[in-house]
């Protein structure tokens, strides 16, 4: 009884899958049962469809892991922006390439995306100018993970890092900078925005030549070991520069360098620890929901099938069972019903199912006071046991402790 009182008052069309409050609010009226607000907060807590269109809340977040480099040109990231308006040159997407270290910014514009075009665009813009990087880190796009590209990163013998897929944070210092080299753009583009890359080369002058926020270093310094000559340091120069040997310009730009790239290290490591307190300042409790090997959850998505809508998509998919661990932040899944692959993911979109035992949700099941005359397989084997099905209840569940207050009509 109790179940289904549950389930007209919050599973049912006409309440609306609505929260806590309004389901008691809804019942109190006509119900009363000891503990009947704790067991309307545990269905509702529990209830698939709310479960899989709620967003998770900040406590679910996972620890931030920062990425650790030592030197120049070690760690490159690379990410593709676009598709972008079709230039004259036929160009519609962006190679960016970024150096975790100095910053420093490669931006290579593309007519497509295949493995072929970025392979070339990669060892013509990094490898030839700053030389082979220690390690890669990109997403799992198609183009990264080609035979083509693992065979260039395995002659040149690169470390490839991959992000998690659907989590784009892992790879923030690219995202960053596509947001402000579109915002750059964005500024000098025509009014059909198809000149695009026209502007690329000076907005990547711009940007290597203003601070950047983590290093408190122009990336362009960075690298040269001095500072650009812009037309600003042009208008106010009034010294000719002076002669010196090529000996001993090399001397004092090696102890310039050792400078800045120690200045550099320092800045990453302060910004890194501001940005980690700022982040658990906004996640103060996201060590509170461990998952393990065995756990039930919901996996986090953003993929919309053809013809479905946005505004209605439920972005939490499952169930799925977390099947081990990969690294701290990683973790392999596979559908729970053991029908699909399995697959690695971040931990951030992963929220744990709150009924961890039951095989059976049974509130999401149809109603046994369904008005359908033909019963359903489930409502038979629902009416079949004499139990009501509330799960971690402190209150005996029996039907003689509902108190009916008022007649329903």
């Amino acid at each position: 009884m109790r179940a289904d009182l549950l389930r007209l008052s919050h599973n049912d069309p006409s309440s609306g899958h609505m929260g806590i409050n309004r389901c008691v609010e809804r019942l109190q009226p006509w119900y009363y049962w000891p503990g009947m607000t704790s067991e309307v907060h545990l269905w509702v807590a529990e209830c698939d469809v709310c479960n899989q269109r709620k967003s998770s809340s900040a406590s679910h977040r996972s620890p931030m892991e920062n990425i650790r480099v030592s030197q120049p040109m070690e760690l490159w990231a690379m990410d593709i922006l676009g598709p972008l308006p079709i230039t004259a040159q036929g160009h519609q997407y962006v190679l960016v390439m970024s150096d975790h270290f100095t910053k420093w910014v490669e931006a290579v514009p593309m007519a497509d995306q295949k493995a072929e075009t970025v392979a070339r665009a990669f060892i013509d813009n990094v490898v030839s100018r700053h030389g082979v990087p220690v390690k890669l880190l990109t997403d799992q796009g198609r183009n990264f993970e080609s035979e083509l590209m693992k065979e260039v990163f395995k002659l040149l013998g690169v470390h490839k890092l991959r992000t998690s897929p659907y989590y784009p944070q892992t790879d923030g210092q690219v995202e960053r900078f596509n947001r402000t080299l579109k915002a750059i753009i964005s500024s000098y583009v025509n009014g059909h925005h198809n000149d695009w890359d026209l502007h690329l080369p000076l907005a990547l002058f711009a940007y290597r030549t203003s601070v950047h926020s983590s290093t408190r270093v122009f990336p362009f310094k960075a690298v040269y070991g001095r500072d650009a000559t812009t037309p600003l340091v042009l208008l106010g120069s009034t010294e000719n520069p002076k002669t010196r040997l090529i000996a001993h310009y090399c001397a004092e730009l090696e102890f310039t360098l050792k400078e800045v790239h120690a200045t550099v290290a320092e800045e990453i490591k302060k910004a890194q620890t501001r940005q980690n307190q700022n982040y658990d300042a906004r996640n103060t409790a996201h060590q509170t929901e461990i998952r393990r090997p065995g756990d039930i959850v919901w996996l986090h998505s953003t993929v919309i099938s053809k013809g479905r809508s946005r505004k209605f998509h439920k972005p939490w998919i499952g169930p799925y069972v977390i099947l081990r661990c990969q690294g701290r932040l990683n973790y392999v899944i596979r559908p729970k019903s053991g029908k699909g692959r399995s697959s690695c993911v971040h931990r951030n979109r992963l929220k744990l199912v709150q009924n961890q035992t039951d095989d059976i949700n049974e509130q999401n099941m149809p109603s046994p006071l369904s008005t359908k005359s033909e019963k359903t397989q489930e409502q038979k084997e629902v009416e079949a046991t004499n139990m009501v099905p509330l799960r971690r209840s402190t209150v005996p569940v029996s039907a003689d402790h509902l108190i009916v207050t008022r007649t329903l009509i």
